[in-house]
């Protein structure tokens, strides 16, 4: 998974593997919505970033919106 923020790519050099696209949705919002809380902290909500999910080919298969991982009210 790579972290895409403000025009930078952050590529994960490690990754992990997860059975399938949906667990690896679901990793993907938590991550996300854990580093939209250390955010917050710092004063800053990133909503334009995102989450790169890729197969074991280095391909992307989806990609994360953090807009799309909580709701405001």
């Amino acid at each position: 998974m790579n972290l895409v923020s403000d025009g930078n790519i952050f590529y994960d050099d490690e990754g992990v593997e997860l059975p399938d696209l949906e667990t690896a949705c679901f990793r993907s919002i938590r991550i996300a919505r854990d580093l939209i809380s250390e955010e917050a902290k710092l004063g800053r909500i990133p909503l334009g970033w995102s989450i790169e999910i890729m197969d074991e080919l280095g391909e992307i298969v989806s990609v994360m919106a953090f807009e799309n991982t909580l709701t405001l009210h």
